[in-house]
C-alpha cells in the first residue's frame, strides 16, 4: 500500500485511569500562552507551523495517489447460511452505520443471515445485544466500536460457547485473543492537530469535544491531538479547552455535543477551532451556524463521512477531515469471520489500511469520478478493495 509510514503502536494502549470529570477542561499545550501571545518566540512558532504543515501533507498527498493491495493473497470459500449478528456502536452514527451496512450487504452476497443489532450508544444495550446473540446460537458476532470491557461478561460467554467475535475500531480488546480490524488511530489524532497548528499558522485555541464513552476516542484520536499539542516545540502559544459529552446525550438538544460547543464558543470568543468525530461534528457545524459562529470557528474532523465532505467543500465551517476507508475496514472485518468459522487464524489487516486528509483544497482537484464518489460513499482508499475480496473468496 503506498501511504505514508505510521506507527503501529498506536494500537496498543494502557486503559485509562479514570475518566475526567464532566465539564470544561482548561489545559494550555505550550505552557499556559494565550492565543497570539506576544511572549511566544516567532521563530519557535515558525518552526512548530512548518513542522505541522510537512506532518498533515503526508496525508493530504495520500489523499490522492493510488493504492496497491499489501493484505492476503488467499482467503478460504465462505460457507454459506451463517448466521451473523453485527452490533454496532449506535446506527445514529454514520461511522459506524457504514460498516454495519456494508457488512450486512456483504453476508447478502455470501448467503449469510446477517442481523444488526443497534448498539443505541448505550453499553446496557450492546451487552444484551451480544448476550442475545449468543443464545440465538450466532455463527460469529462483529462488534463495530463497542468498547469490549463494557460487554465483558457477554463476549466471555461467546468465546466459551466457540462463537468467534471480531472487531472493527476497538484499539485494545478484552481478552486481547479478540481480533480486531483497525489503523493507527493515534496518527489521524495527530495528523488532525498538525492540520489545525499549520492552518491557524501556530495561533491555535481549539475545542474538543471528547467523547467518553468510546476507548478508540479517548485513546485514539483524542490522544494523538492531545499528546502532540501538549508538546511545547509542536504549539508554542496554544490552547486547548476540552468538554466532554457521553454518547447517550448525543442528539440531545440541550446536552448533546451541538449545545455543549455552541455554549463553550460563545463564553469563550478565543476558541477558533472545534473537533471531534465526523458524525458529531456534523451536528456541532449545524449548530454553530445557527448561532451564527460559523465565520469564527473551523472545524476539523474525524471519518470524511459524506455530509461533511459536503461542507468541506462548500466552504463551511468543518475545512478537514481525516478519512479511512470506513467500507474497506468492513471487508477486511467479514473476511476475518470467514477465516475464523472456517478454523483458521485472523489476519491483521492494520499495516493495510489506508489513511489521508481532505480539505477544500483536495476536493477541488480530484477527477469528478473520484469526487462522485466521495461524496456518495466516503473515500474508498484509492483502489478496489470489493473486486479483491471478491477474488479471494472465489466469488470471481
Amino acid at each position: 500500500m503506498k501511504m505514508p509510514k505510521v506507527s503501529r503502536g498506536g494500537r496498543l494502549f494502557a486503559a485509562v485511569s479514570g475518566i475526567v470529570a464532566a465539564g470544561l477542561l482548561l489545559s494550555a499545550c505550550a505552557g499556559g500562552a494565550s492565543s497570539g501571545s506576544t511572549e511566544v518566540d516567532e521563530s519557535a512558532r515558525t518552526a512548530a507551523v512548518e513542522r505541522a504543515e510537512a506532518g498533515a501533507m503526508e496525508l493530504i498527498n495520500a489523499a490522492s495517489q493510488e493504492n496497491e493491495w499489501t493484505g492476503p493473497e488467499e482467503s478460504p470459500a465462505p460457507r454459506a447460511g451463517l448466521n451473523v449478528t453485527v452490533v454496532p456502536e449506535q446506527m445514529a452514527s454514520t461511522g459506524s452505520s457504514r460498516p454495519a451496512n456494508t457488512v450486512k450487504s456483504i453476508g447478502d452476497q455470501l448467503g449469510w443471515n446477517v442481523k444488526i443489532s443497534d448498539g443505541q450508544g448505550k453499553p446496557d444495550v450492546q451487552l444484551s445485544a451480544v448476550n442475545t446473540a449468543v443464545d440465538e446460537k450466532a455463527d460469529a458476532i462483529i462488534l463495530i466500536f463497542v468498547d469490549t470491557t463494557r460487554v465483558q461478561s457477554a463476549v466471555q460467554r461467546a468465546i466459551d460457547a466457540n462463537i468467534p467475535v471480531i472487531t472493527l475500531g476497538s484499539l485494545k480488546n478484552t481478552p486481547e485473543s479478540v481480533p480486531d480490524v483497525s489503523f493507527d488511530w493515534v496518527r489521524s489524532g495527530e495528523a488532525i492537530a498538525q492540520y489545525m497548528v499549520w492552518k491557524s499558522e501556530g495561533d491555535l485555541n481549539l475545542l474538543q469535544m471528547k467523547n467518553s464513552d468510546l476507548y478508540i476516542t479517548v485513546n485514539g484520536q483524542y490522544k494523538g491531538s492531545q499528546e502532540y499539542l501538549d508538546n511545547e516545540e509542536n504549539c508554542p502559544g496554544c490552547t486547548t479547552v476540552t468538554k466532554e459529552w457521553s454518547l447517550a446525550n448525543f442528539e440531545d438538544p440541550n446536552t448533546g455535543p451541538a449545545a455543549q460547543a455552541v455554549a463553550a464558543l460563545q463564553a469563550n470568543p478565543d476558541l477558533n477551532w472545534v473537533s471531534c468525530f465526523d458524525s458529531c461534528l456534523f451536528r456541532v457545524t449545524n449548530a454553530i451556524n445557527r448561532a451564527g459562529l460559523d465565520e469564527k470557528v473551523s472545524g476539523a474532523g474525524f471519518d470524511c463521512n459524506p455530509e461533511n465532505i459536503d461542507i468541506i467543500r462548500a466552504g463551511g465551517s468543518q475545512k478537514v477531515c481525516f478519512a479511512d476507508p470506513r467500507e474497506w475496514l468492513a471487508y477486511a472485518t467479514v473476511d476475518n469471520v470467514n477465516r475464523m468459522t472456517n478454523g483458521q487464524d485472523p489476519y491483521d489487516y492494520t499495516p493495510a489500511i489506508p489513511v489521508a486528509l481532505f480539505d477544500k483544497d483536495v476536493l477541488d482537484n480530484l477527477p469528478e469520478d473520484k469526487a462522485a464518489e466521495l461524496e456518495q460513499l466516503g473515500w474508498q482508499g484509492n483502489f478496489d478493495f470489493r473486486t479483491k475480496f471478491e477474488q479471494l473468496w472465489g466469488l470471481k
